[in-house]
């Protein structure tokens, strides 16, 4: 109420303890600058259909922050379709390393990717994060395909594939986004 700092500071603490609607954590962040409050309710906020907000939720969330929020639930939206349906692969792939089953070797990762990934990826409950799509595809069983190949692949996904970190990219856009609206 008369904005004193190490009052607000103990009552943010206390106030972690409780199980807090995001929404209203957002808001409590935007009264009274608790600015090491925006990252976890944003990223809840984004992993939560705008269909299970709840009304209190609702109240709680500004025009202009909830305008920010489905902006960028949009945009990952587009993301995930964007890499799902079309599977990375190395652009110059040319049998590295040596391989003589190279074209076996694709069809076994375009199949797993189509089968296992997409599915994951497009889950409506939980679905996989992009940036963990290299660890996601490192613990499927590639059968029939040469495991240097799915090492090479995997290589190149983790170190040069800026498609698996878009998704996050655009969380920490998003959580400055909404840290500069605060300030």
């Amino acid at each position: 109420m008369w904005d004193i700092r190490p009052g607000i500071k103990f009552a943010s603490k206390a106030l972690l303890m409780f199980n807090l609607h995001p929404a209203h954590c957002l808001y409590l962040a935007r009264r009274y600058s608790l600015l090491d409050w925006i990252s976890d309710p944003i990223r809840q906020l984004l992993a939560t259909p705008l269909e299970r907000y709840t009304e209190d939720g609702k109240d709680n969330l500004e025009f202009d922050l909830y305008m920010i929020i489905a902006t960028a639930k949009e945009s990952i939206a587009t993301e995930r379709k964007r890499l799902g349906n079309y599977p990375p692969f190395p652009p110059s792939f040319d049998n590295e390393p040596f391989c003589d089953q190279h074209e076996s070797c694709k069809k076994v990762w375009m199949e797993k990717w189509f089968y296992i990934i997409i599915r994951r990826i497009h889950h409506p409950v939980a679905p996989l994060p992009l940036s963990s799509i290299p660890m996601a595809l490192e613990e499927i069983d590639h059968r029939g395909m040469n495991p240097e190949c799915k090492r090479s692949i995997l290589t190149w996904l983790r170190q040069s594939c800026l498609q698996v970190q878009k998704e996050e990219d655009l969380i920490q856009e998003t959580i400055t986004t909404v840290r500069n609206l605060f300030m």
